[in-house]
């Protein structure tokens, strides 16, 4: 019995069938909804130039740009907590943010960093150069801490025993309250409002 080699035939691919679609046949598809609909997009605006923005922010109202018309229009100066500083019963001192009290705080801290440096008298040889250091903390109220003295820090509350703060430690200062130190006493009342950010010791 002889067999003979299959050979495979070869496809002809399939030819696309056009249709021929005319304005009857799209009028009728446009009728039942069958043609989507084109949606153009607008192109994109043009960027402004920088001269064209400061030109237009130039001309809002209260709102001049830089230079010596925004410090004449600038607003009020931001606020923050303040208190007045009592010392020895006699020297009043209204501070806001932080500051230092000594001997010579100024030159133990020669590059600044503080809003208040206070000098203070010491016949007695009590304080040290920077004694203690104070500020406000995020809800207004006043602490003070111990800079490392040579003679402590002591916090008087009526009522309760005599504290001696460790040494830098943040610890609030309620009003009533007295600070001794170096042979000094602190109170601290309360400003009435706030106090202007731009004030300084």
């Amino acid at each position: 019995m002889r067999i003979w080699p299959f050979r495979r035939r070869r496809r002809r691919p399939a030819e696309p069938v056009v249709e021929h679609v005319t304005d009857a046949d799209l009028a009728r598809m446009a009728d039942r909804g069958e043609l989507a609909r084109a949606v153009l997009t607008p192109p994109p605006a043009p960027r402004a130039s920088a001269d064209r923005v400061r030109a237009t922010v130039a001309r809002l109202p209260e709102r001049p740009l830089g230079g010596a018309a925004a410090g004449r229009d600038a607003g009020p100066a931001r606020q923050r907590a303040g208190a007045v500083l009592v010392l020895d019963d006699e020297q009043r001192v209204t501070v806001s943010g932080t500051g230092l009290i000594g001997r010579d705080p100024a030159s133990a801290h020669p590059d600044g960093g503080h809003d208040h440096v206070i000098a203070l008298a010491d016949p007695e040889r009590l304080l040290s150069r920077t004694h203690l250091e104070f500020g406000f903390g995020a809800e207004g109220s006043f602490w003070v801490l111990d800079a490392g003295s040579a003679n402590g820090v002591e916090l008087r509350r009526p009522g309760v025993p005599t504290t001696v703060l460790a040494p830098a430690q943040r610890t609030v200062v309620a009003p009533g309250d007295t600070v001794v130190f170096g042979g000094h006493t602190l109170r601290a009342e309360p400003v009435v409002g706030l106090v202007d950010e731009a004030l300084g010791g």
